[in-house]
């Protein structure tokens, strides 16, 4: 595991990534009670099946290990995968889980009231960011004020290993993040990240998700767990909904392929259904089409 260990580092994995592939393999090796070299597919099927989580989960859980004997095999050290015969797991289909507009707006306004202090005024910029943007939690947590560029309308971000691309941001956001880092510069912080604590600590993901999920409960937010993550849906949901580019939506959103643009694509086309019978020829001109059932 720690000659795994190295190999992830090598290859340039956020920390987040690396904790996941530990914990996963921990698990796992406390459950069979067994050598490395010993493990059946037997054994990671009974693992799979044993295990109180979600499909989801024991789907990421099926991956790591498989890409844990992977690595062993490639060394030399094993002469077969036993995760190569266990049978994907299945998913059930997800459900978007975006904002409508109107909790949008109870959410953002809500925000607002409470943006006469440093802690409320900080909240409102980051979720405005998010909605604006589509950022990750921890790429919007890391920005710097090297990284945005308020003159220009653009934020450089730091993405998924390690590479950089440049986002734009609105009018509205501009205004926002401006107010924000014109009181954010007066306070002396060891660190040059924009968002921070009312300590003068950089402010960590699981604040910053407690403090959204705090904002939702009171407006009563029902249906959707509010959370950074379902801000970024919103914002491909939105993006989606009005025609935007797909291949446009891939470089925002820090897509090395289009494979998860796609899926996105895909999981909303529900939502696509009634702007489309809005917005389409044929429902708004007055076309003298057959309306009788083909015989």
């Amino acid at each position: 595991m720690e000659a795994y260990l190295t190999y992830l580092r090598a290859k340039n994995l956020s920390p987040l990534t690396l904790k996941s592939h530990m914990q996963t393999l921990t698990y796992f090796a406390n459950f069979v009670e067994k050598p490395f070299y010993e493990v059946t597919p037997e054994d990671v099927r009974r693992f799979l099946r044993d295990t109180p989580h979600s499909p989801t989960t024991k789907a990421k859980f099926l991956r790591e290990i498989h890409a844990f004997f992977s690595f062993l095999v490639r060394e030399g050290v094993l002469a077969h995968n036993p995760a190569s015969r266990v049978e994907k797991v299945k998913l059930p289909e997800p459900t978007p889980r975006t904002l409508s507009d109107q909790q949008v707006v109870a959410l953002v306004n809500t925000i607002a009231q409470h943006a006469h202090n440093f802690a409320g005024l900080r909240d409102l910029a980051l979720v405005v960011l998010l909605l604006d943007t589509g950022l990750r939690i921890s790429e919007a947590l890391n920005l710097t004020f090297e990284d945005v560029d308020l003159l220009s309308g653009f934020v450089r971000v730091l993405g998924k290993g390690g590479k950089e691309r440049v986002v734009p941001i609105s009018n509205q956001c501009k205004l926002v993040l401006a107010k924000y880092l014109a009181r954010r510069k007066l306070i002396t912080c060891p660190t040059s990240k924009i968002f921070i604590t009312t300590l003068a600590e950089p402010l960590t993901r699981y604040v910053a998700t407690r403090r959204i999920a705090h904002y939702a409960r009171k407006v009563g937010i029902e249906g959707v767990k509010v959370s950074p993550h379902s801000l970024r849906f919103t914002f491909v949901r939105k993006w989606l909904e009005s025609g935007g580019d797909s291949l446009i939506l891939q470089r925002i959103l820090g897509h090395s392929s289009p494979i998860m643009t796609s899926y996105y694509a895909r999981l909303f086309a529900t939502d696509l259904k009634k702007p489309h019978e809005r917005h389409t020829p044929l429902a708004n001109l007055p076309l003298k089409l057959p309306r009788q059932r083909i015989k």
